[in-house]
């Protein structure tokens, strides 16, 4: 047996089990991103802010998944070789097998904590996202230079198109309303936070009047600065802090894997398999996912205390799940091997 029997092979299983989970995601974020790389009004520059966000929600989801899973299946081989009985006979107790782990575990948990927190902000703040969108867009105004006809360049989730007239003020953005879908251009725009506000510069707005279409006269008032407030957002902004949600992110996934391994040691005598390993390995990130969000949505703007402490239901929910999924393991028959003589 191998002065470490598992720790190489841990780290391995769960660097490889991150990379096709990042994989995956990056495939997805590469799906929301394609309409959007197919317009050619939208310059690549604007997509860059909702690009950094999808790429920070894609490690995030490969290492708090990965990380369990690869240390599942660590524990899973070491059950298949007969090592685990082997460091049982020499008297190692399963947590000291999983102390084993922990200095990589130190590794995990800096990447996911920093992801997390990069996360969390973009959670707590969506607005700044599309303050983002809009800035740079702006700026691919400005680069534009002077053409015949003025180029365009739509933002996304604004439903507003920057319209790249060098003279007369510059760039003027062009969108509808979200109330009454009144139409306004504006020289810049700001967006609050959380999306519920919006401000505008050098407004300038088309209102229609008279009750008849061909009595319709059309009313243009132009303001300085110009307050759209209480707005529906379409992203709701998280209310918890983002240094909490790494803390709560990265103990979940310390929590689930740790709980994992020691699960597939504790039935050693079944040898329940690799697919069962992923399984047990991959319920607890999954759950933590789901409570995470499930608090998440229910968390009140301005957060007590109270409401607070309840995120420590995320590590409890992620570890109650490898349970589950293990007791569910090792109730099921496991198929006998053939043997050779």
């Amino acid at each position: 047996m191998s002065p470490d029997p598992i720790a190489p092979v841990a780290l391995r299983g769960a660097a490889l089990a991150s990379f096709l989970v990042l994989v995956a995601a990056l495939v997805g974020a590469a799906v929301r991103l394609l309409p959007w790389v197919l317009d050619p009004t939208i310059p690549w520059a604007t997509l860059a802010p909702f690009a950094r966000s999808l790429l920070a929600v894609a490690v995030e989801a490969a290492v708090l998944t990965g990380w369990p899973v690869g240390w599942a299946l660590a524990g899973a081989r070491l059950v298949e070789r007969g090592e685990a009985g082997v460091l049982a006979s020499l008297g190692e107790a399963p947590w000291q097998t999983v102390r084993r782990l922990l200095p990589q575990g130190a590794l995990f948990v800096t990447i996911l904590g920093i992801t997390s927190l990069a996360l969390g902000r973009d959670a707590a703040a969506p607005g700044r996202i599309v303050r983002a969108l809009i800035d740079e867009g702006r700026l691919a105004c400005t680069q534009a230079g002077d053409r015949d006809p003025p180029p365009t360049h739509a933002v996304p989730f604004v439903a507003a198109t920057w319209v790249c007239s060098p003279g007369a003020g510059g760039p003027r953005l062009v969108g509808r309303a979200p109330l009454g879908g009144v139409v306004f251009t504006a020289t810049g725009a700001r967006v609050s936070d959380d999306l519920r506000r919006i401000d505008l510069d050098d407004a300038r707005l088309a209102l229609p009047g008279g009750a008849k279409s061909e009595d319709r006269l059309t009313f243009r008032i132009h303001v300085g600065t110009l307050t759209l407030r209480g707005l529906a957002p379409w992203a709701q902004a998280s209310s918890i802090p983002p240094a909490l949600r790494a803390v709560v992110v990265t103990f979940s996934g310390l929590a689930a894997a740790s709980a994992a391994v020691l699960a597939l040691l504790k039935l050693r005598r079944r040898r329940v398999g690799s697919v069962a390993a992923v399984a047990i390995g991959a319920s607890g990130p999954l759950a933590a996912l789901g409570a995470l969000r499930g608090l998440e949505l229910r968390v009140p703007e301005v957060a007590s205390a109270a409401w607070l402490s309840a995120f420590v239901l995320v590590p409890i929910a992620a570890v109650a799940a490898v349970v589950a999924a293990s007791v569910v393991a090792g109730v099921l028959p496991v198929g006998r091997r053939s043997g050779t003589k």
